[in-house]
């Protein structure tokens, strides 16, 4: 004979492993170990540690850019080792991207390592599945090496031109995304 009380501490057991592993499948939590932060003024600092080969994405808060035709510098810095001195194992080649929507005509440049030379030789128009048309910019790709420490730092240059100081764009906002996209070679 089954004893009533056993029966429903295990039914009341099993309910609730069930219960759990379908919380756990709905749900999906992402951990990361490493993380970058921006600045939300016109010299701001973005920080990509690029450890394994992934997509990372950071978004500009250019609150203080104004059309005054003055260059707003931010800088990035691109790492193959993170803050608590792990390096990248394997030899990694990465590319910077800057998607940003067409809705202000700003200007951007990016110079690297302290170069003369405007980076962006890329520029395509895009449109996303909503039907949104975005600018994408991109450099030319860099390599590091593995085990060896290196960063690579960036100057993003914006400019909007004191021309446009009218009304018409005071209400405007504009979305601006560093992208860096890296791959095992």
């Amino acid at each position: 004979m089954i004893d009533k009380k056993k029966f429903i501490s295990f039914n009341r057991i099993t309910i609730a492993v069930i219960a759990i592993f379908i919380l756990l499948s709905i749900t999906r939590v992402a951990m990361a170990r490493f993380e970058s932060n921006g600045d939300g003024v016109a010299v701001g600092e973005i920080a990509f540690y690029i450890i394994n080969p992934t997509t990372e994405t950071q978004s500009l808060k250019m609150f203080d850019v104004k059309p005054d035709g003055n260059d707003y510098i931010f800088n990035i810095d691109v790492s193959n080792f993170s803050e608590d001195g792990t390096v990248s194992e394997v030899d990694l080649e990465y590319q910077l991207e800057l998607i940003t929507t067409t809705n202000i005509p700003v200007e951007y440049k990016i110079y690297l390592n302290n170069s003369e030379t405007n980076d962006f030789n890329n520029k395509e128009i895009f449109q996303d599945e909503d039907g949104m048309y975005f600018f994408r910019f991109q450099t030319p790709a860099q390599n590091f090496q593995q085990t060896v420490e290196k960063t690579d730092h960036y100057q993003l240059v914006v400019t909007f031109p004191s021309s446009y100081n009218e009304e018409a764009y005071q209400d405007l906002i504009d979305s601006v995304e560093v992208v860096i996209n890296t791959q095992q070679v």
